[in-house]
Formats: C-alpha cells, sequence, structure tokens
C-alpha cells in the first residue's frame, strides 16, 4: 500500500524566451522595448512586451507572436497558468511555427495537470525543430508522469547527448531510475550530477532516497545529512531522514525529524501522519492519536492516516474504532489489500470469523503473494477448527516469508493441536529466534510461542483453542509496517531494508607468554573494514588483555539491544577443556589448572550476549591453531591432560545461530604464511558477495581453504538458522 505518493513534476529548465528581431513595419518597437521583452526581471518584461504588442500591425507578426511568447512565460513563472495559455494561444495564432511557443503552452498545461496536451505541444515543439536541450527535458517530463519511463529515458538520452554537462538533467534521469527501482543506476546519474554540482542539496537527498530504498540507511542519513547542512529548508531531507531513522528502530530520532517537517510545513498531513506512526511504535498511544487525528483534519481523504490511526487503536485494543477507521480507508481506497487484511484481522478479534475470512480472501484476491494476509486466514481457519487449510495457508505464507513471527507461531498452535508436538516445538523454536520487525502481533506471537514451549517440555501441554468458542490466543494483528513512501522536495519529484547490524570482533596475536601470531591483528582489522561496508556497527579490539575483552564483550552486549543480526568473529588461540571452548587474551598464563577461569573468555561469555534475544548470530571463531599454552595447561593438569583437547569443541547453539570454525572440531588450523590466515583470506573474498547467501558464502570459503592448504585444511559449521541470511545485497 502506497501512502501518501506526491506528483510534483517540476520540468527541466522548462521554458525558452523567444527572441524579437528588432525590425519591422515602421520600426514601431523601440530597441529599449525589445531589450526589456527579453528582460530576466519578470515585471519589466511584461511591461515592455505589452507595449509592443499595443502596436498591432506597426509590429510584424512574429515580433508580436514572440512578444506574446515572452508574456506567457511570465506568467508560467508566476503560476499563472490559465493566463499564460491564453497569452500563448496568441502567440501561436500570429505564429503557428512558433517552436518556443508550443514549448511554454506544453509547460502550462503541465503546470495545470494536464499532460496529454503537454506532450502533445511538446511533440509540435520538437517537430517545428526547436530541438534543444530543454525541450528534450520538458517532454521526458510529461512522458515520466504519464508512467512511460522507456520513453522518458530516451528522451533524457537525447537532452543529456545535447547538453552533457547539466547536473539538473542527470538528476531527472536519475529520477526515472529510481521510478523503475533500478536503484544503482539512479545512484550513478545522481553522482554524475554531483560531479557537476556537487553543492546541489536535491540531487543529495535524492542520491540518499535510493541509498534509503536500497536499505543502506547508514549511507542514506550521510546523504540527507549533507542535503540539510547544504539547504536546511529541505523539508524532503528531513522527511526521508526521518523514514530512515524508522526503518532502524530508532524511533526518537524519528520523531525529532519529523518534528522539522511540521514545524516548515505545518499543514502537510502526510508528516503528522508519519510522526503518529512513530509515536505509536514508541509506545506513546495518546501523542499517536493526536497527531493522526490531526492528519484527518487536514486531509479527510488521506487513507494512510486513517490507517495508521486504526494500527492505533488496535495497539489500544479499541477495535470498534478500527473497524470505523478501517471502513472509512476502504471507502477512499476500494482496492486495498492491507486494508482489508487488517479488517479481517480486527473481525477475527471480535470472534466474526467468517467476515474475518471474506476480508481476507479479498486481501489475498488483490495481493496474491502477500504473505501477512494468507497467514492471517491461516491463522483463522486454525480458530475454525480447520487445521488442514489453516496448515496449507501458513505453509505457503512462510514459504513467501519465511521469519514471519506470527505464521510461525499459528504454526506451532495448529500441529499442537494435531497432536505433532515435535513439529509444533520447531515451529515456536522458530518463532522464538526469528529477527523482531515492527509486526502489530510481534508480542502476541514471541510470548505465546515461549509460554507453549514451555508447556510442551514440562510434559503437560495443554491443547490451544481450535474453535470460535474461544477466539484467543489470535494475534493483536499480523500487519507489517507499511513501507515508508516516496516524498517530493522543493525542485523535483523524488520518489520505505537492512536491519540492524552489531558486530563484535577481536584479534590477539602478542602474546606475552607465548609465541606471537603474526596475522590475527590483520585479520580482525580487514574482517571489521569489511563489515562496516556491510552496514555492521563494529566492535573492534585488537590485542587485549583479559580485562580489555571483557569490556569488549560487554559494550558489544549493550549495543545488541536493537540489534535484529549479531556477528561475533575471532582470531587468536584458543582451546577446549573437557569439550568446553576458551579464548586466550594475551596476558593469559595458563600455569596451573586454577588459571583457565582466570586468564581466559569463554566462548559462552559471548553466545550469552548474543542468544539473550532473538535474532540472527553468526560466529567465526578463527582460533584453532597450535596452541603452546594448551600444552602448558595439560602437563599441569597431571593425570587429567587428557581433558584439554586439540583445536576446539563442537557447540551446540540455539536456533537462529550459525557458528563456523576455521576447521574441523578437534583439529588445528593453519596461520598461513600471508597478511591473513587460509581461513580469513576466504572468508573476506566471500563475504561481501551481493546476494550470496551465508550457507553458500561457507560453501565458498571452505573449497577456497581446502585447496589453499592442500587438503589440510576443512572449514566446518553447525547452523540451526532458519531462512535465508544475506549480508550483501
Amino acid at each position: 500500500m502506497h501512502r501518501h505518493r506526491f506528483a510534483l513534476s517540476v520540468l527541466v529548465a522548462g521554458i525558452l524566451l523567444a527572441v524579437l528581431t528588432g525590425s519591422g513595419p515602421a520600426r514601431a518597437q523601440s530597441k529599449s522595448d525589445v531589450a526589456g521583452c527579453q528582460s530576466s526581471n519578470l515585471d519589466t518584461r511584461l511591461a515592455a512586451c505589452g507595449r509592443i504588442i499595443a502596436q498591432g500591425s506597426k509590429v510584424s507578426t512574429k515580433n508580436r507572436s514572440a512578444a506574446h511568447n515572452n508574456r506567457g512565460q511570465v506568467y508560467n513563472e508566476r503560476g499563472q497558468y490559465d493566463q499564460a495559455i491564453r497569452e500563448l494561444d496568441e502567440s501561436l495564432r500570429l505564429d503557428p511555427t512558433n517552436g518556443a511557443a508550443f514549448n511554454n503552452r506544453g509547460v502550462a498545461f503541465s503546470g495545470k495537470g494536464d499532460n496529454q496536451r503537454a506532450v502533445r505541444d511538446f511533440d509540435d515543439a520538437l517537430r517545428l525543430g526547436a530541438k534543444s536541450a530543454t525541450v528534450w527535458g520538458n517532454r521526458a517530463s510529461i512522458h515520466r508522469n504519464l508512467g512511460n519511463h522507456d520513453s522518458a529515458l530516451r528522451d533524457y538520452d537525447e537532452a543529456i547527448r545535447l547538453d552533457p554537462k547539466s547536473a539538473p538533467l542527470r538528476n531527472a534521469r536519475g529520477n526515472v531510475w529510481f521510478d523503475k527501482k533500478e536503484y544503482d543506476r539512479a545512484i550513478a546519474d545522481y553522482e554524475e550530477g554531483l560531479r557537476l554540482s556537487p553543492k546541489d542539496a536535491v540531487i543529495v537527498h535524492n542520491r540518499g532516497n535510493a541509498y534509503r530504498h536500497k536499505g543502506e540507511h547508514d549511507r542514506a542519513i550521510v546523504d540527507f545529512d549533507t542535503a540539510i547542512r547544504l539547504s536546511p529548508t529541505i523539508v524532503a531531507a528531513w522527511v526521508n531522514r526521518g523514514h530512515s531513522h524508522h526503518a532502524r528502530r530508532e524511533y526518537a530520532d524519528a520523531i525529532r525529524d519529523f518534528d522539522e517537517a511540521i514545524r516548515l510545513e505545518p499543514r502537510s498531513g502526510p508528516y503528522w501522519a508519519y510522526r503518529g506512526r512513530a509515536y505509536r511504535l514508541a509506545g506513546d498511544t495518546d501523542r499517536a492519536l493526536r497527531d493522526l487525528d490531526e492528519a484527518i483534519r487536514l486531509n479527510p481523504r488521506d487513507d494512510g492516516a486513517w490507517h495508521f490511526r486504526a494500527e492505533t487503536h488496535i495497539t489500544r485494543g479499541d477495535l470498534d474504532r478500527a473497524l470505523f477507521d478501517l471502513d472509512k480507508e476502504l471507502e477512499i481506497t476500494p482496492k486495498d489489500a492491507i486494508a482489508y487484511n487488517l479488517r479481517g484481522f480486527v473481525y477475527r478479534q471480535r470472534g466474526d470469523l467468517d467476515r474475518a475470512l471474506r476480508d481476507l480472501d479479498e486481501a489475498i484476491r488483490l495481493e496474491p503473494r502477500s504473505a501477512v494476509a494468507i497467514g492471517n486466514r491461516g491463522e483463522t481457519y486454525r480458530l475454525k477448527g480447520d487445521l488442514g487449510r489453516a496448515l496449507a495457508d501458513l505453509d505457503e505464507a512462510l514459504r513467501l516469508s519465511p521469519e514471519m513471527t506470527p505464521a510461525l507461531t499459528s504454526r506451532g498452535l495448529a500441529y499442537e493441536a494435531r497432536g505433532d508436538l515435535a513439529r509444533a516445538k520447531d515451529s515456536f523454536r522458530a518463532a522464538l529466534a526469528a529477527p523482531a520487525r515492527t509486526y502489530v502481533s510481534g508480542k502476541w506471537a514471541v510470548d505465546t510461542a515461549r509460554a507453549r514451549l514451555a508447556a510442551i517440555d514440562s510434559g503437560t501441554p495443554a491443547t490451544p483453542p481450535t474453535t470460535t468458542a474461544a477466539v484467543a490466543p489470535s494475534p493483536p494483528a499480523a500487519s507489517p509496517t507499511v513501507p515508508s513512501p516516496p516524498v517530493s522536495s522543493p525542485s523535483t519529484t523524488i520518489p520505505v531494508g537492512r536491519e540492524n547490524r552489531v558486530a563484535l570482533v577481536i584479534g590477539n596475536g602478542d602474546y606475552r607468554y607465548a609465541t606471537a601470531l603474526p596475522n590475527p591483528g590483520n585479520d580482525a582489522r580487514d574482517v571489521a573494514r569489511s563489515l562496516r561496508g556491510l552496514g555492521f556497527d563494529v566492535v573492534e579490539g585488537i590485542d587485549l588483555e583479559k580485562h580489555g575483552m571483557e569490556r569488549k564483550i560487554r559494550e558489544f552486549g549493550q549495543k545488541l539491544d536493537r540489534a535484529d543480526l549479531a556477528l561475533f568473529f575471532y582470531a587468536g588461540h584458543g582451546l577446549q577443556v573437557a569439550d568446553k571452548n576458551y579464548l586466550v587474551p594475551i596476558d593469559a598464563r595458563l600455569e596451573r589448572p586454577g588459571d583457565l577461569a582466570l586468564d581466559t573468555v569463554t566462548v559462552d561469555d559471548v553466545l550469552a550476549q548474543m542468544e539473550s534475544e532473538r535474532r540472527v548470530n553468526l560466529v567465526f571463531l578463527d582460533a584453532c591453531r597450535d596452541n603452546p599454552l594448551a600444552r602448558t595447561l595439560a602437563r599441569s593438569l597431571g593425570t587429567r591432560s587428557a581433558s584439554v583437547g586439540s583445536g576446539l569443541a563442537p557447540i551446540q547453539s540455539a536456533v537462529g545461530t550459525m557458528i563456523v570454525y576455521a576447521t574441523q572440531p578437534k583439529n588445528v588450523a593453519l596461520d598461513g604464511d600471508g597478511r591473513n590466515s587460509p581461513f580469513t583470506t576466504a572468508l573476506l573474498r566471500h563475504l561481501p558477495t551481493p546476494g550470496l547467501e551465508i550457507g553458500a558464502v561457507m560453501k565458498r570459503v571452505r573449497a577456497d581453504v581446502y585447496e589453499a592448504t592442500r587438503q589440510r585444511q576443512l572449514p566446518w559449521d553447525h547452523s540451526s538458522l532458519i531462512g535465508d541470511v544475506v549480508l550483501a545485497r
């Protein structure tokens, strides 16, 4: 569902002045009037052209046509399009070959929103030979307004061929690529525009908006920051930076940006709606309702504001008011699949399962690949006791969106009702491991999955409700947050990711009581640099003592509160004792059995931070090197030395975690002769591959390491991931 989509299209260098010859019968027009009729001062031009026109037949027909054209251009500049058209009609009556007048009348029709008549005038201007970059660019702009993107691109190509140094034309063509969702090509045009005009705030903003739509919110925010610094009143930059903060679930920052947008344009209803939605997700439903009430007061036909207010009423448990708002929304947009989905949910919550199914059927008819609507229909069938249809829908919803928490929980409830407890537990575990999303139903899904899993594990599972007699535990909603729509800039049409990512990277090589390792510091620095390029907030530590490692782990843990994806990379010495893995700080001695707990950090300490909340966790341990400290510890243990093994021991992780070892458990990895270890070399090569799922990444890493070490080392992993994880998009 697209909310608050604006369509303000400003033509590139839109107008053309007609040149007066200065000659005519009896030389009626003075030289000063000829010059004034072409002046950049609009009042001067209007008056001088008027004096020439007043001379009537004493002035040549072509010059009178030119004067009417130039007066029409003044009215275009002032937004008085009807007056402009009257002047330009007269210009063309006097001289039907005046290409500039056709161009300028096309500008006027475009200003009135009459794109069909505008494109006909630009066609005539080009037919008559007014083949400047301006006219090609103007017709391209109209083709874009009409949705004829390929025609627009052809016209912009020709305009740029004629004027290759025009930054506005590069920006305008970038906007068409943006419309086609070819964001990389849009960015290429924006970057060329910025090369030509480095301080153009609109182009900087547009590039940021393309990054935003790619989900690269860090880069987007940098561009929005720059656009605001260059032009603090460019409201689109404030709004779209707010959308990027919203996507990162930084609701306080989003609210501050929407505050400024509202200050700049207080009568723009969408900005009130955006801030209201952010307040709801920040937990302040009172302020959310006040903002959404104002958005609707400013524009009662704003379907997005009605939808956001319905979601707020749902959050507050006021289903009657939510139904009222959704009815209003569907009056405005009767083919809105998301509105039918949400209204179906509300009917389900009220126990009216048949009306719920009718709405959900309609949502799916309008949007057959809507995983949310299909999942909601599956939950409704579950509540009706039709478990076969329920599971069919829930399986399809999860095929389309494998980490949709509400559907995973609903499927677990359906399996539990069938008595298939193993599959029920798998679904509940997957729900708990799924990345956090802004589903209104997220809390219900997680709480229910945790409670049902505990009941099953206790050996006394209770059959969940499957009939209309008990609507609970139906979720509060399964409607995802509506994507943020595009926003127009003041001077062009400007067309809502990537999850929050946090990484801990440690490399220990400068050991004080063991032979130094040359590569771990390089490995950690290079991995940290690569991860930052992939959008991670990286906590980095090189050659850390024990207290330094503990401090970095604590810092990492604090940043995990808002993370959807956590990654831990460690290069250095590690060891296993009694099948438990330990990471070795650079000040470890390990001279006595009691030193193990005092001198080392366990892998479990890091995993405890990562697995404290549901998220995707990736762990890379390049710590299986030949370790003299392990041999020292083994000697101190005497007859218990067998408990000190080579390499690292396998780890059983929670659902949603992948643990990768540089080599097989209990084997020793090579440090390598180059800048990086063989494992890290391969990881750095393949981790940034666009579109490559992490399982496929590891297959390539294994192949590279196996070949580079002449079959002596084979990386190994243990994965309990649910769904695909792609780090580079």
